[in-house]
């Protein structure tokens, strides 16, 4: 498993945080996704074996929130 932090500018209120959480953890592969609206990140753990980051990425971009930074 990998443990990233996804920075997500675009994050701003509650419902943006369940949209998210709930993409991210729909994604086979996905452990935890976990955000905090006031830092505007996204804590994730996920198995890059079975999910590559660009795919999380893809999905979150899908559902209108575009990363700018991993770590």
């Amino acid at each position: 498993m990998r443990r990233i932090s996804l920075v997500v500018p675009s994050i701003s209120c509650e419902e943006c945080k369940q949209t998210i959480e709930s993409t991210l953890k729909e994604i086979d592969g996905v452990q935890e996704a976990i955000v905090d609206v006031a830092n505007q990140r996204v804590a994730l753990v996920y198995d890059p074996d079975r999910v590559p980051l660009s795919t999380l990425e893809a999905a979150l971009s899908e559902v209108g929130y575009d990363v700018t930074d991993s770590r």
